[in-house]
């Protein structure tokens, strides 16, 4: 398989947690992109002295994977086929091992990517941390979630107990937000990550439109809140942003730590479908001032179920009820027909031979709601 050109970005932010090695230099990039994030942060990346986050305990649960869901790597891999949607990043298989019920680290083989892309996304991932007392801060279990060919980063790191920067702890956007919360359950047992991901959005020429948003759940505990990313991570300072395809491979981190994996799972969340050309307009006609006059009143619903108000407006009517705040617009299609301008909801008047109405229908979301004028009679 051909690699991926946003791979050398990818190979350079996989050593991006690294606290004790020097990382490769930063990818080269055009002259206009080298200025800082457009987005500040208030404090200094991997500050050890900024406030570092309460101790929650999470519940005891994990997350099977929806109908819909690609699984990555199994609840429960054994053999070869658990690493079957991994590729090493030059193309070749997953170098990583397959034991005791997990997807493990072979450390110093590198990271491993998925042979798909994905963009915006809903991601599970369960990992445990290996046995490393010894070790401390950045090197106790580190390894890491990585999005769009190495790009943006979820750490991963055992700090139950264990004090680092906490920019840099499990849960956090790497370098940019430490987590709201340490919901970590103790070290050998294992964690859930629930990742909610849009990626960056870039118009014409490449300009930053929309930048990217992370939520964070771990073990069930929000400790990322759709935060705006600043801009690409990476270590000792985060990235510009530079424009890059809406999807590209997951990428988990090897660190020189063998971290177990299992139950990670995917699903791509698309955009919103947008209405088509024209949705929003209502084309109205005009009315004389007797014709809207003639509706005014307040309609008493079937069953006793309330009230409609209809009142005049500076510009022709308007709905009122008197459980919800607000007037709603109504345009006129017809001399006894109405829409509403930013609601799919129908006004319809049955008028008698005298001009005046005898009762009104409201067709709004699949419901009828039929009124009769209060006191049997409407209109000025």
């Amino acid at each position: 398989m051909l690699l991926r050109p946003a791979l050398a970005l990818a190979a350079a932010l996989g050593l991006g947690a690294c606290a004790t090695t020097a990382p490769p230099p930063a990818p080269a990039m055009p002259a206009d992109e080298g200025a800082p994030p457009a987005h500040t942060l208030p404090w200094r990346q991997h500050d050890v002295d900024r406030p570092a986050p309460p101790r929650v305990e999470p519940a005891a649960s994990y997350a099977a994977p929806p109908a819909d869901a690609t699984v990555l790597i199994p609840a429960d891999p054994s053999g070869p086929a658990a690493l079957a949607a991994w590729e090493a990043p030059d193309g070749s298989p997953a170098p990583w091992r397959v034991e005791g019920g997990a997807v493990v680290v072979e450390p110093g083989s590198g990271p491993i990517q998925t042979t798909e892309d994905f963009g915006d996304l809903q991601l599970h991932v369960e990992w445990r941390a290996a046995d490393e007392p010894a070790k401390t801060g950045q090197d106790r279990s580190n390894s890491g979630v990585f999005l769009i060919d190495g790009r943006y980063e979820v750490q991963i790191l055992d700090t139950y107990d264990n004090a680092t920067y906490p920019d840099g702890m499990a849960g956090a956007i790497y370098g940019q937000f430490p987590p709201l919360a340490n919901a970590l359950r103790p070290s050998g047992e294992w964690q859930a990550y629930d990742v909610f991901f849009r990626g960056p959005r870039f118009g014409e020429g490449g300009v930053l439109e929309e930048p990217a948003r992370l939520t964070v759940l771990v073990n069930g505990v929000l400790v990322q809140n759709n935060e705006l990313l600043p801009g690409m991570t990476i270590w000792l300072e985060s990235l510009p942003y530079a424009p890059h395809p809406r999807a590209g491979a997951i990428q988990l981190q090897d660190h020189g730590s063998p971290v177990q994996f299992r139950n990670l799972w995917v699903r791509e969340t698309p955009d919103r479908p947008a209405p088509p050309a024209g949705y929003a307009q209502v084309d109205g006609v005009d009315l004389t001032d007797a014709q809207y006059d003639r509706l005014v009143g307040t309609y008493d619903r079937d069953n006793n179920e309330g009230q409609f108000v209809i009142e005049r407006t500076d510009d022709g009517l308007g709905l009122s009820m008197p459980w919800r705040p607000g007037v709603l617009r109504m345009v006129p299609t017809s001399p006894s027909t109405f829409r509403l301008a930013h609601t799919a909801g129908r006004l319809t008047f049955d008028v008698g031979a005298d001009g005046r109405p005898a009762g009104l229908t409201f067709d709004m979301g699949g419901g009828t709601y039929r009124a009769a004028p209060a006191g049997g009679a409407a209109g000025g």
